[in-house]
């Protein structure tokens, strides 16, 4: 088989376009950092990159979620304790009041400070966090002018207006996580308002019996109200859980982008000084074969 010279020095120009462009890339990943410029380059790398970018901003989602969800069951326990602090006060109060020596006009001065209790405690129900009523169930914002989760009546009573449903955020593909308490389980059915205000009426009325009655009830609310400390306690770390499982995921998934997409330096700098050598080399040899110079060569 006959070869001609310009079979040669197009295989010889074919070559060293080869080599040009291999330089050129190899270049490129080291200045850009990144191992392709365009989905052409890696098509298969780019699928693979491209689904863990996706699930990097999932989980950076989830974790302002759970930021959020801390923030609330922080907020939570910090309101109970408060409330459970009160009622430790009208314990204390009630075990004065229930003392014989006691006389008609001590035990409503003692009332008078059991009425300030229960407006404390009915402002506790009403604690907000970033404008939304944290003990509202869902219902955490929007109410009429006026009208409040928990309002206090002149009489003691009682009313709640907002709802008994959980809150909920999502932690992880396919998991949420409650994070409130609503104001009927914290307030109505732990009977607080109930013990506070048989405390307060058997006070004005000198009556020694309803006193020991509310103590009794004061006790039962407090024990009511320390399970639910300890539930939103406990929802406050499965939180923590999660917020370090997410830090992990997040992490180990930028490092799998990083192995997908960062140049590896130390390699990509010796496959380039292996190139250029070759690329010399090969220029060399088509300078020899050719007689000409390459610059001769390309007139």
């Amino acid at each position: 088989m006959r070869i001609t010279m310009n079979s040669i020095y197009s295989r010889i120009n074919t070559d060293l376009n080869r080599l040009t462009e291999a330089l050129d890339k190899t270049n490129s990943a080291i200045s850009s950092g990144k191992i392709y410029r365009l989905p052409s380059d890696e098509p298969v790398a780019m699928t693979h990159a491209q689904a863990i970018r996706n699930a990097i901003s999932d989980t950076d989602q989830y974790q302002r979620n759970i930021t959020y969800g801390k923030a609330w069951t922080t907020a939570t326990e910090s309101t109970l304790t408060q409330v459970q602090d009160r009622l430790m006060r009208a314990k204390t109060l009630a075990n004065q009041a229930i003392n014989d020596s006691q006389s008609a006009e001590s035990r409503k001065a003692i009332a008078a400070e059991v009425k300030t209790i229960m407006e404390e405690v009915a402002t506790l129900g009403n604690t907000k966090l970033g404008g939304r009523y944290i003990l509202a169930g869902s219902r955490t914002a929007d109410y009429p002018a006026g009208v409040t989760p928990l309002m206090l009546n002149k009489d003691g009573t009682v009313e709640y207006n907002g709802n008994e449903d959980d809150l909920r955020i999502t932690v992880a593909d396919g998991t949420t996580q409650k994070i409130n308490i609503d104001g009927h389980s914290a307030f109505m059915a732990t009977g607080v308002f109930d013990g506070l205000k048989l405390l307060n009426d058997g006070l004005n009325a000198n009556s020694r019996g309803d006193i020991e009655v509310a103590l009794g009830d004061i006790d039962t609310a407090i024990e009511k109200v320390n399970s639910l400390i300890s539930q939103i306690g406990a929802q406050d770390n499965t939180l923590t859980n999660k917020t370090d499982m997410a830090a992990t995921f997040s992490l180990t998934n930028k490092e799998r982008l990083s192995d997908i997409e960062e140049t590896d330096m130390v390699k990509a700098v010796t496959e380039l000084q292996t190139k250029q050598v070759s690329y010399q080399a090969a220029l060399g040899a088509a300078s020899k074969v050719m007689g000409l110079s390459l610059a001769d060569y390309l007139k």
